[in-house]
């Protein structure tokens, strides 16, 4: 199987890459540079609404940092217990894009003609650049589809008191925000030492597993959710804001 990556410029794309790579080598990586934060602030007010978004930007300069310094050494028992590989993706298997929906990357994939192309930490993918191939797109969704889509999934789990539902999607891309039909899920492990910041890389461990065994199977096939109440509707959640997650943090106990 010819398989192709599209990644953002964060450190989910470098451990998939790495841990992936060696097994299931990754022919061509097209990576896209970051959103301009200007610009990330104007589509969330846009989408969100100004209280929230300011919300949300408190909670990245108040909290964040904080979450992060507390998160380093369980980052690290993570990515050592899941033999997991933090270094960069080689700057000669990159292709630097401004954005993944760019022609370039069109480009690239009709020249590459892979099999499979894999998804991690990009923007939206277009229209365009979906039917640019016949290839599926596979990516890893940090949240339990269909009910927690967008950000987050496995925090917003916690604060709704739905522990059943912590966890990670694997599934084909399609033009909506994590809505592709689903190949597999996994539900993760919350411990004492774990935080907002580390959740992504116990579901990133998590969802790693799911796409090796789903290469390794070759199956292009996708299944119905197992995991969750058929009956309930999903949701798409964002970043929170710095009064949710402090009220979540005292009255829940959700870090």
């Amino acid at each position: 199987m010819k398989i192709m990556m599209l990644a953002g410029d964060k450190s989910s794309s470098h451990l998939v890459y790495q841990k992936i790579n060696k097994t299931f080598p990754i022919s061509k990586v097209v990576m896209e540079d970051g959103l301009s934060k200007k610009g990330m602030l104007k589509r969330r007010r846009k989408r969100l609404g100004l209280r929230t978004v300011v919300g949300q930007v408190l909670f990245q300069l108040f909290c964040l940092p904080f979450l992060k310094r507390e998160a380093q050494g369980r980052i690290q028992q993570i990515i050592r217990k899941e033999d997991m590989d933090a270094a960069k993706i080689p700057a000669s298997e990159l292709q630097r894009v401004g954005s993944i929906n760019d022609e370039e990357t069109i480009a690239a994939i009709q020249l590459e003609t892979p099999d499979l192309i894999l998804v991690c930490g990009t923007r939206i993918i277009s229209q365009q650049v979906l039917e640019a191939t016949e290839a599926p797109f596979v990516n890893i969704h940090a949240g339990i589809t269909p009910y927690y889509r967008g950000s987050h999934g496995g925090y917003w789990a916690l604060v709704k008191k739905d522990k059943r539902n912590c966890g990670v999607t694997l599934h084909y891309i399609d033009t909506g925000i994590d809505t592709g039909s689903i190949i597999a899920q996994a539900k993760i492990s919350v411990t004492p030492k774990d935080n907002f910041v580390t959740y992504p890389y116990l579901q990133l461990a998590k969802g790693i597993q799911l796409l090796e065994r789903f290469l390794s199977e070759n199956k292009m096939e996708t299944i119905t959710p197992k995991i969750a109440d058929k009956d309930r509707k999903g949701e798409v959640f964002y970043h929170p804001t710095l009064f949710q997650y402090l009220k979540f943090r005292k009255q829940l106990k959700v870090k």
